[in-house]
């Protein structure tokens, strides 16, 4: 992964990557964040959010957190996703996230086949969340923020359990929508909503 992103450095001196996490589930925001980390950094707790634990996660986050240089953060609503589409609210998030970086960066890797357009030099990657050290890191505090706000959501909504799915259409979480009808932050555009 450090290999990958090394690839870029000799052209483009300060790099980023940029993923999102919730695209999938029928609840909450869909959430993007830009990574840029120092060239030298290295380890091997950095991998695609989605390959590791919930505790693992946790760490890479906060080592993340603690080593980058800068890091942008955004969150849009299930309102807006329904208004816009989820492919259109993802590439504003990462857009969002992206202007939010207190660095500029000279090449910004996009997670997917699609580019955000934030106005920098930008290289769509597909599956990069498995390939960058930068995406990968940006698909780690993207899904953690996003556990996060669905655990606080989990607060306010407590009958549908959402610190324990987060969102996505699992057994459980559809039956909730089953037994209580949907919630203001229910996806009402999603399949499986209704």
């Amino acid at each position: 992964m450090y290999e990958f992103d090394r690839q870029f450095r000799e052209k483009f001196k300060i790099i980023a990557g940029v993923d999102e996490a919730g695209r999938g589930p029928l609840a909450g925001p869909v959430v993007a964040a830009c990574v840029i980390l120092p060239d030298n950094f290295c380890s091997e707790l950095i991998n695609d959010s989605k390959k590791l634990s919930s505790e693992k996660r946790e760490k890479a986050f906060f080592l993340i957190k603690n080593i980058a240089l800068s890091i942008g953060i955004c969150a849009i609503s299930n309102k807006v996703i329904d208004e816009i589409n989820i492919l259109n609210a993802s590439l504003l998030a990462m857009k969002k996230a992206i202007l939010k970086l207190k660095i500029k960066p000279d090449l910004v890797l996009v997670d997917g086949n699609k580019l955000p357009n934030s106005g920098y030099n930008e290289i769509a990657i597909p599956h990069g969340d498995s390939k960058s050290l930068s995406i990968a890191s940006a698909s780690i505090v993207a899904k953690y923020i996003r556990d996060k706000i669905m655990e606080n959501y989990s607060k306010i909504y407590p009958h549908y359990e959402f610190h324990k799915h987060k969102g996505y259409p699992t057994r459980l979480h559809k039956k909730l929508i089953k037994k209580f009808g949907i919630s203001p932050i229910h996806r009402r555009t999603f399949k499986g909503v209704y």
